[in-house]
């Protein structure tokens, strides 16, 4: 006997808290959000090409992406990275860390066993709706941010 105690062995039904699963969710959406942009941006220039009239300044995804970098700037690929973190922190965050609790609401504080897949279903439509409605303003930001310098100078 040493004289110093292990740790209790983690219960398989101890449940993670809010703040951690919101933190891990934001976290993990805000990682994939800085390493997609560059595509996203590049989706958002070819988007707005095929609105205009002329000669295509960008040929496909790659392409689109050597062009801006080369003409721009490799920073010019993150344009948005702001409001597209603000977004994933908020629709990732939201989406994932109250998926418990609400399922817990739907189900009431007594309820012992397995939870019905309609209330999963319900609680996972419910966050994913809550996450969307309070997320979506940034999406708008992110996207004018991509496109900036490439609107006609009457939707700016």
């Amino acid at each position: 006997i040493t004289g110093r105690m292990s740790p209790p062995p983690p219960s398989s039904g101890q449940r993670n808290s809010f703040v951690g699963n919101l933190a891990a969710s934001a976290f993990s959406a805000s990682f994939a959000e800085a390493c997609t942009i560059p595509l996203d941006t590049a989706k958002v220039r070819l988007q707005l090409q095929a609105g205009s009239s002329g000669p295509p300044k960008y040929r496909g995804m790659l392409g689109t992406v050597a062009t801006v970098a080369r003409e721009e700037g490799a920073a010019a690929l993150w344009k948005g990275i702001g409001p597209g973190i603000h977004r994933q922190v908020l629709f990732g965050g939201l989406r994932i860390g109250l998926y418990e609790p609400i399922k817990d609401l739907y189900v009431g504080k007594d309820h012992v066993g397995d939870v019905p897949l309609h209330l999963k279903v319900a609680a996972g439509l419910t966050t994913g709706a809550v996450g969307i409605t309070i997320a979506s303003p940034t999406d708008l930001v992110k996207v004018r941010m991509q496109a900036e310098g490439k609107l006609p100078r009457s939707e700016e």
